[in-house]
């Protein structure tokens, strides 16, 4: 029973199981107090309906005497009342084979007799018949069930010429009821329990099937699941509906495909990695080989090459430790209140001088002073980063322009320049990791890639957002979005 299908169908039968026990347990209650209060309810009328047959045989009989002490008259009338076989339901009981005439009482009398075998007859007023009894004017008892019983319920008085020669009534049912009463109610509970039992058999079918459909596709997404924690990103759970277990096929397939994307974009890193190292530590290794084998003097121009392969690589190693502590959320940012203007006019003082150097003019626009809560230092990193990409990438006689605005709780940066542009494609992946615009892993223009996807971890992790589409002068807009 650890299977999901066996826990549903056993739930529902159990479920069902015990709903029917409970119903019939209440059923049986229920009918036999109704049932009882019924026949109580009907003992007025019947007493009523019995008073002048007693009377009528007491007139004939000229007293109780007939009865007393001799109760085979009393159960010779309820053996004659039982229906006899072949016998139409208006006819007459017929007397007994052999029975005397003395105890059966003259003809005369038989027709008030008859009028109470005919009443008491029918099988269903048996439960009537086990509890009447008879008492004398004094309500000594005559005869009848239950000897003299102590306590009596309702009693009906016999009168003959205006005086009560006698008095009938029922003794009382106490818990049991009648064995008539017992058995009637035994039909009735077997008929529910037949009729509950075609119920369990169609609920526990019904039960089959829900957990059937259920535990499939439960099963399918369990095998999905499998296949992706054994590294199979290819594999999808089929979407059978749009209810619950539909959803979470479509999580699970929304998991695999992130899964896959994120195999990709680590094989992608680790050989960006791997060759951006190369390069650096081959030009070293280069170079320290010629000046060993004394191909290369040991001069300033060795120096210079020695040292600019290491400032290279140590850049590049700082840039991937960035990375790292900002994906393991570990990206130390201390904030304190300043203000951003000033950082602003002072990053662009350095490039300044380069940019003149090529003849890009630098338009900036500051409105008034704007404080922040902020990290200094990583906000000059990025400031650096996108000067350093303008420098590199703007053409000769090109443009730069650089805004720093407030709007309400909302700092924006926006640096734009005039080109050359760049394809939406290339837009959409201006701050992946190790991508560069040229295509090439060609390291003429001096980067690594990895100045953009730091400059996107830095303003996440101020909370911030940011942004590369069409600028108006021609080139590329990166805009900045960091909260006061």
């Amino acid at each position: 029973m650890k299977t999901l299908f066996s826990r549903i169908l056993l739930a529902q039968v159990v479920a069902v199981l015990l709903a029917l026990v409970v119903a019939t347990a209440i059923t049986r209650v229920s009918l036999g107090q109704r049932f009882k209060g019924f026949l109580e309810t009907q003992e007025p009328n019947v007493l009523q309906t019995l008073v002048p047959v007693f009377a009528d045989l007491y007139e004939s009989r000229g007293g109780w005497g007939f009865l007393q002490d001799n109760p085979q008259a009393w159960q010779r009338i309820w053996r004659l009342s039982r229906p006899q076989p072949g016998a139409g339901r208006g006819s007459k009981p017929s007397p007994r084979r052999g029975a005397q005439r003395d105890r059966a009482g003259p003809p005369d009398n038989q027709q008030s007799e008859h009028q109470l075998l005919r009443w008491m007859q029918p099988p269903e007023r048996g439960m009537f018949r086990d509890r009447l009894f008879l008492l004398d004017e004094n309500r000594q008892w005559v005869t009848g069930a239950g000897g003299a019983p102590v306590q009596t319920g309702p009693l009906e008085a016999i009168e003959v010429d205006g005086r009560a020669v006698g008095w009938i009534g029922f003794a009382p049912m106490g818990r049991v009821l009648p064995p008539d009463a017992e058995q009637f109610l035994a039909g009735q509970v077997r008929i529910t329990v037949i009729s509950f039992v075609i119920a369990l058999v169609v609920a526990a079918a019904l039960a089959y099937l829900l957990a059937q459909k259920l535990s499939r596709p439960v099963r399918r997404l369990g095998d999905t699941v499998r296949d992706l924690s054994g590294g199979n990103y290819h594999a999808r759970a089929p979407v059978e509906s749009g209810d619950e277990t539909g959803i979470l096929a479509r999580h699970v397939n929304q998991l695999a495909e992130t899964l896959q994307k994120n195999r990709t974009a680590r094989q992608r890193w680790m050989a960006d990695i791997a060759h951006e190292l190369r390069t650096p530590v081959a030009i070293l290794k280069g170079e320290v080989e010629a000046l060993a084998d004394g191909v290369r003097p040991a001069d300033e121009r060795m120096s210079a090459s020695l040292r600019e392969e290491i400032d290279q690589l140590s850049k590049l190693v700082d840039d991937l430790q960035t990375l790292a502590m900002s994906d393991a959320g570990a990206l130390n940012i201390q904030k304190e209140q300043m203000d951003l203007s000033d950082l602003v006019l002072q990053c662009v003082d350095s490039f300044r001088d380069r940019l003149a150097m090529r003849r890009i003019s630098v338009d900036l626009q500051i409105a008034e002073p704007v404080n922040v809560m902020a990290d200094q230092r990583r906000l000059r990193q990025l400031l650096f980063n996108l000067l350093e990409n303008s420098c590199r990438y703007v053409q000769e006689d090109g443009r730069v322009r650089m805004v720093l605005g407030q709007s309400g709780k909302t700092i924006g940066i926006t640096l734009e320049d005039s080109g050359p542009g760049l394809a939406n494609e290339q837009i959409e992946r201006l701050f992946e990791r190790f991508y560069r615009v040229e295509g090439g892993r060609s390291r003429s223009g001096g980067g690594t890639g990895l100045g953009l996807s730091i400059c996107r971890n830095i303003v996440e992790a101020h909370g911030g957002s940011i942004q590369a589409e069409h600028s108006a002068l021609g080139g590329l807009k990166i805009h900045v979005l960091l909260p006061v």
